[in-house]
């Protein structure tokens, strides 16, 4: 190849005459430099990104640290309440006469733990830290669900017991005087010993008589020498019976809370004067309405 040089001064030329073969040399030379040069830029820019994003993720760290610290915190307040709780629950089942919940089965297991998140920018510290973290959460809410499921077991329970609290004849249905108890005596009208089922209560004509308990009514009407007569049915196998009344209130299938106006007191039917004659009958067995009139501190309504 020739290469010609003109000056501009005295217009002289100078004829250079180079190879072919050193021509690629240095067309080799001047690539490889720049290669080298496009190369270390590269790096070298990637490497201050490299720092850039490890200083990021050394800082996004350490915010993750300081809340898992808070949550962990958080966590033994819970654990603390929770263990709180399931004392209580011992205390409540035993009074409840329920079989209070096994150790074993309090301290169950969990499943493993499986990450729903990338860790892949987490320190191996952290990462550990939320593994530990998450099977604890899961350990708690497991020991809560089961609490849980206690506690409705033992509301179930206390309403069961409440509602048949609620229909057991406790208190005394009529203000007055007791006459006449339950079992044998002379009948008034024949001279005969004969079974007493009831208890009479003496009373001026028109005392009220509150109902005992709840119930449903099941009957009202002349009931023989009973005169007029109203009939309870409360659930349970409880029901009981209202005699010689003046007046009765209610009707067949109403709906009676424990202490409502049901009749008053008369003296209708076969009645030595104005009082109540009432019975306890549990299913359908006589029994001694004294042992079912409790004294007003000892019902609860």
């Amino acid at each position: 190849m020739d290469i010609i040089l003109v000056s501009s001064k005295d217009n002289r030329r100078i004829n250079l005459h180079l190879k072919f073969v050193f021509l690629l040399i240095g067309a080799a030379i001047f690539i490889g430099l720049l290669a080298f040069f496009i190369y270390n830029i590269t790096v070298f820019t990637s490497h201050k990104v490299d720092q850039n994003r490890l200083k990021q993720l050394n800082a996004e760290n350490k915010i993750v640290r300081q809340e898992i610290d808070r949550i962990e915190l958080e966590i033994s307040d819970l654990n603390n309440l929770i263990d709180s709780l399931e004392i209580y629950d011992k205390k409540l089942r035993t009074f409840a006469s329920l079989e209070p919940i096994d150790d074993d089965i309090r301290n169950m297991g969990v499943g493993g733990h499986a990450n729903h998140y990338d860790s892949s920018g987490l320190l191996t510290e952290v990462r550990n830290d939320l593994v530990d973290l998450s099977q604890t959460l899961d350990n708690l809410l497991a020991r809560s669900r089961l609490q849980k499921e206690s506690f409705n077991e033992l509301l179930i329970y206390l309403e069961e017991k409440r509602y048949l609290r609620n229909h057991t004849p406790s208190i005394i249905p009529v203000q007055g005087w007791f006459i006449s108890g339950f079992g044998y005596r002379i009948d008034p009208f024949t001279g005969q010993v004969k079974m007493h089922e009831g208890l009479d209560i003496a009373a001026p004509p028109g005392t009220p008589i509150i109902a005992p308990a709840d119930g449903i009514v099941k009957f009202v009407g002349k009931n023989g020498g009973f005169g007029l007569t109203l009939k309870i049915d409360h659930g349970f196998g409880y029901s009981t019976l209202y005699a010689h009344c003046q007046r009765i209130k209610v009707t067949v299938g109403t709906r009676v809370k424990r202490g409502d106006f049901i009749a008053y007191v008369g003296n209708t039917g076969k009645s030595t004067g104005p009082h109540l004659h009432y019975e306890v009958h549990i299913s359908q067995v006589p029994v001694d309405p004294i042992n079912y009139i409790l004294t007003s501190s000892s019902v609860i309504d």
